[in-house]
């Protein structure tokens, strides 16, 4: 007979654990349940839980590694940011296996964008490098820096609850953490191989975007698309991040709203720097025939040394994510409240 699993709280003993623990939660698996499946019915998903979960039931796993049903498991404690039960939020456009093995399983922190829609273009793509430097005998290309950025992104917002399309993807190239990533032009354009002609590319991925956002326009209470790009200009000239928006009330204020948080970030972090990042209006062709608003990053020089530091470095790539994913989320607060 199959058991059904129920939640229960047990009062522990101070003869038998730590005086300091009060009560522990435990729960009995359901049929076919190993300890990841078991894991993540309670919203356990990062594998560090794993890790808890079996130095927690040292004596209840049987000799294979397994669960046994008709016995019950401590459930190791929620994590600072996870939640149980994990906040529902619609379908994802855009599956979790696009962010690679190691980023693939993550948990919903909040609810925060469960009502916004973001489209992530990641800039440059398939036989289209960009921007190209040399570092250490490595031949560097832009669009593989842009699309880590964009994951990065995608994964952050997704864990907001928000719905993102990530619109150029790789399905091979997930979020990686090395400092020289690996060159390839297998980017495709939602699905579809993306051309040779630069405006034929640009056409492919606004006519894309415009699709996509014709049926979800009023779905969402907030709607965004986000090019990403890494600059190539003077190699003297070090910048922070460029901000452009298109001709339209909000992707002027939210360009703001980016801005201030970066700012807010680099005083913080780094106040002696200084930040001298831009925002201004492009009649840049992707901005310009994008219909949801719309805004494009530029997140450093390639050919400055200390701006190709700071791409190159994974850990800084994750933090401007994070910024702008808190930029986000003020700015979902702005134009909903």
């Amino acid at each position: 007979m199959k058991l059904r699993y129920i939640f229960i709280t047990i009062v522990l003993s101070g003869c038998l654990f730590p005086m300091f623990v009060f009560a522990q939660d435990m729960a009995y698996p359901i049929e076919g349940d190993g300890i990841l499946s078991f894991l993540r019915r309670w919203n356990r998903i990062d594998t560090s839980y794993v890790r808890e979960f079996k130095e927690l039931n040292i004596d209840r796993i049987n000799a294979q590694g397994g669960l046994e049903l008709g016995t019950a498991y401590l459930i190791p404690p929620l994590h600072p940011g996870d939640v149980y039960p994990a906040p529902e939020v619609i379908d994802q456009p855009t599956e979790r296996k696009i962010f690679g093995n190691k980023y693939k399983d993550f948990a919903i922190v909040s609810d925060n964008l469960k009502d916004a829609c973001f489209y992530i273009i990641s800039g440059h793509g398939g036989p289209d490098p960009g921007a190209t430097t040399r570092v250490n005998g490595h031949e560097l290309h832009e669009d593989e820096y842009n699309y880590d950025f964009s994951l990065r992104l995608a994964r952050n917002l997704m864990m907001q609850g928000a719905a993102v399309y990530m619109v150029i993807q790789d399905e091979y190239d997930g979020i990686r953490d090395e400092r020289y990533l690996a060159n390839n032009n297998g980017e495709t354009c939602w699905g579809e191989p993306i051309p040779k002609s630069q405006i034929d590319r640009l056409k492919q991925r606004v006519e894309k975007v415009n699709d996509l956002y014709a049926g979800d326009k009023d779905k969402f209470k907030y709607v965004f698309a986000v090019e990403v790009h890494i600059d190539s200009r003077n190699p003297k000239k070090q910048i922070d991040l460029f901000l452009y928006y298109a001709d339209n009330p909000q992707s002027r204020l939210t360009s703001y709203t980016l801005r201030d948080e970066v700012l807010k970030q680099y005083k913080k972090h780094q106040p002696n720097r200084g930040f001298s990042g831009n925002v201004s209006y492009r009649n840049l062709y992707i901005l310009r025939e994008l219909n949801p608003p719309a805004i494009m990053v530029e997140v450093g020089n390639f050919q400055n040394t200390r701006d190709r530091l700071r791409i190159l470095d994974p850990n800084n790539r994750q933090a401007i994510a994070n910024w702008m994913t808190n930029a986000f989320v003020e700015d979902y607060k702005r134009v909903t409240e």
